[in-house]
């Protein structure tokens, strides 16, 4: 898929983003920037098991960076982008659910109080790592009765998203205080990422 939104930036290099989300694909695709997307298929579970004893931010990190390789591997002359978002709370990282029990569950864990959303980026280029970036955000969820979450998760049907909420849609109304940047909960920093392709001049001003 090729981006096609006016803008003042422009490429300067291939750019691939490597990841199959649709608030991801929207946030780049709202720059205006040509590029690519590309699916990353990588198994994280292996990763998150080899670096189970390190903190979620490198556990983030590492992900996102496997997204990046996996697509460069075969795309050495592209700026590949990965990324990858982790829940937490008290020290527990709370996965994709994969089904409504699962997401009211988690849902029904972080009812009330407060946790992390962390979210990293990966530049790659001719299958290196050229840059990495980590940000989190606060967010702590109002206390809902259990036929509010289960009327959410009916709604949102959030199994494929960190933390068991799409904040794109009705999830934001499950906070009552959010501290930190959209862009990073929604799963891509963006105002970091243009820096960092500023400074390489990856893209320039038309």
């Amino acid at each position: 898929m090729i981006n096609k939104t006016k803008s003042i930036l422009k490429s300067n290099f291939p750019i691939i983003l490597a990841s199959n989300s649709e608030s991801r694909l929207k946030i780049l695709q709202e720059t205006g920037i040509n590029f690519i997307q590309l699916t990353s298929n990588i198994d994280e579970s292996l990763v998150k098991e080899k670096y189970k004893k390190k903190n979620a931010n490198f556990i983030a990190t590492k992900l996102a960076e496997a997204k990046a390789l996996f697509i460069s591997r075969e795309n050495r002359k592209s700026y590949v982008i990965g990324a990858d978002q982790i829940c937490i709370s008290k020290g527990k990282i709370f996965s994709k659910p994969k089904n409504k029990k699962k997401a009211i569950e988690q849902l029904s864990e972080l009812n009330g109080k407060a946790h992390k959303l962390i979210s990293a980026f990966s530049i790659c280029y001719d299958n290196q790592v050229v840059y990495s970036y980590v940000e989190e955000v606060k967010l702590k969820m109002r206390k809902l009765s259990k036929k509010s979450i289960i009327d959410y998760v009916e709604i949102d049907l959030p199994i494929s998203s960190c933390g068991s909420y799409r904040f794109e849609a009705n999830g934001k109304y499950l906070f009552s205080d959010v501290v930190g940047n959209t862009s990073t909960i929604l799963g891509l920093p963006i105002l970091p990422l243009i820096k960092i392709l500023f400074k390489k001049k990856i893209i320039t001003y038309v």
